[in-house]
């Protein structure tokens, strides 16, 4: 009995901090999602869900801290140098105060707010890393990756896919 007590202690000791990270992961992956929908709900467009390979491809880009955009398939976005994933993503959001619903289109000054409310997407994964000034990235680096990608340039495309409040 005291060999299986051991063994059960071991067991505990060696996945206790797997346990710990998975669970920040997930609470990583929920604040995302959540703050994505919530922004999403507000501009009629349905709820993302996590998707893993987006995340594995967002995570394995961030953790190079190379701050310019990949080569993905995907929409993408990227934000360093802010302290939390809440600060980031409420960056990107507050874009809106500059997109026109009147001229709808693509501009470098809101193109994060509209991958994020981009109706047709369906999918988010990301990667969330700290870089601390490694390869010119300050800080914490986030890099979302979106399917199917938005910000097709296209008028048309805009009217139907970024809506009003």
């Amino acid at each position: 009995m005291k060999s299986v007590t051991f063994v059960l202690s071991i067991v505990a000791l060696v996945l206790g901090p797997i346990t710990c990270a998975m669970a920040e992961l997930d609470k990583q992956q929920i604040e995302i999602v959540s703050l994505h929908n919530q922004l999403r709900e507000t501009h009629h467009a349905p709820k993302l869900i996590w998707d893993d390979q987006l995340a594995s491809y967002a995570e394995h880009y961030a953790s190079q801290c190379r701050f310019q955009h990949s080569s993905s398939p995907y929409g993408e976005n990227l934000a360093a140098g802010y302290p939390t994933l809440s600060a980031a993503i409420h960056a990107w959001s507050n874009e809106q105060k500059q997109y026109s619903y009147f001229s709808p289109g693509f501009s470098m000054k809101t193109g994060h707010f509209t991958q994020i409310v981009w109706k047709a997407t369906q999918k988010i994964g990301c990667g969330y890393v700290s870089c601390d000034g490694k390869n010119g990235t300050p800080g914490n680096y986030l890099v979302c990756e979106y399917s199917p990608a938005g910000n097709v340039a296209s008028r048309r495309y805009f009217e139907k896919n970024v809506l009003p409040e």
